[in-house]
């Protein structure tokens, strides 16, 4: 916010991600020049707080770090449907509270368990921060993965063992690496923000071969039906929705990201609102299979995975993907350089134009 203070430069609003949050309308954002959203759905966001933002101010830019998502045409499924439960944290407030965690969270994750599902738990970094009530839901789901795996590995638990064990010193030389490329293993967390960095040139490629050969052996050691409880910056976020055959998750960014993949995704409906009413209310519903707060309809959502045929918001999902995130073609990247250098060029032609005024008032002062 600091930065706002310098009026010669030109201040653009990128949130975290595209979500229906209160914090992706916010009326503040209007202290910014312009605010890049991905797609319409963004713009018309903004656009139903009334009186606050200009349409002009809104660019649509995509998600260029979306692009490495794998699609859903190209995804090879499992021994065993693989879930991705990713819940939101509790929030700065009740009023933005979304979490599933407390309402549902652990009963959801043991029915899971007995569909006999492969669960990817990656709980939002925040989660028990402001509420002990997420913090415990947050510990017993760990927990029943923990038990549940112990169950699974009976029979291979020291092959499994072998094979994390195995892999561990070559991820921890990657990760080691991946620090020193991009800046990060020195000075504390603040000083590790601001410097960090995705290195240019021959380093630019090593960053990328070392991370594809870490998510590489991670996956590989841990095996297609062990639950994985995610907390760390690696595995990534989109690595696990590469991993997924279903996403579950609440109103949040984490569901738009996940929307351009194409797949199968569910919403959490802790409040049992009509389904006409939650899909009004949240744009990312669109698409989206909602779960009820006792989870009854989690046998027929998981038919659209264990029979792709039987998927009927696969056309809902290709609508909103478009809506939410822009257009496939240009690509974001494309959009993404335009909005830079349109906005450069009109920041040089403002500062020419503003020194021309300030030259022709010396002039006239020196007469």
């Amino acid at each position: 916010m600091h930065m706002l203070r310098v009026a010669e430069a030109k201040h653009v609003f990128i949130g975290h991600g595209d979500s229906d949050k209160l914090a992706s309308s916010n009326r503040v954002s209007k202290v910014y020049d312009e605010i890049w959203v991905a797609g319409r759905a963004g713009r018309d966001r903004y656009q139903r707080v009334r009186h606050a933002i200009s349409d002009s101010a809104i660019v649509e830019v995509g998600r260029p770090q979306l692009s490495s998502i794998r699609l859903h045409a190209d995804h090879v499924p499992g021994p065993v449907p693989t879930v991705l439960y990713a819940p939101t944290w509790e929030g700065w407030s009740d009023d933005d509270c979304h979490t599933s965690l407390i309402p549902m969270g652990v009963a959801l994750v043991e029915k899971l368990l007995a569909e006999n599902v492969r669960v990817l738990y990656k709980p939002h970094p925040l989660t028990g921060k402001r509420s002990r009530a997420a913090a415990e839901a947050d510990r017993a789901v760990r927990e029943l993965l923990r038990a549940d795996n112990e169950r699974r590995d009976a029979r291979d638990a020291q092959e499994t063992e072998a094979a994390i064990a195995a892999a561990r010193p070559r991820l921890a030389e990657i990760q080691a690496r991946l620090g020193e490329l991009s800046g990060r293993l020195t000075g504390d967390d603040a000083q590790q923000l601001r410097d960090a960095r995705l290195p240019a040139g021959d380093g630019e490629a090593e960053w990328h071969e070392l991370r594809a050969e870490w998510h590489r052996l991670f996956w590989e050691s841990r095996g297609p039906v062990r639950h994985q409880v995610i907390l760390r910056q690696l595995p990534t976020l989109y690595a696990c929705f590469d991993q997924a055959d279903l996403l579950i998750s609440d109103v949040s960014s984490v569901v738009a990201d996940f929307v351009a993949s194409l797949k199968p995704y569910v919403l959490t409906n802790a409040n049992d609102l009509p389904d006409e009413d939650f899909r009004a209310a949240y744009t990312t519903a669109g698409g989206a299979y909602l779960l009820d707060r006792d989870c009854t309809r989690l046998p027929e959502i998981l038919r659209s995975v264990r029979e792709p045929e039987h998927d009927p918001m696969a056309p809902e999902r290709r609508l909103l993907k478009e809506y939410v995130l822009g257009p496939d073609r240009p690509t974001s990247m494309e959009r993404f350089n335009t909005a830079v250098n349109a906005l450069a060029e009109k920041a040089t032609a403002e500062q020419a134009e503003r020194l021309g005024e300030g030259e022709e008032q010396r002039v006239v002062v020196g007469a």
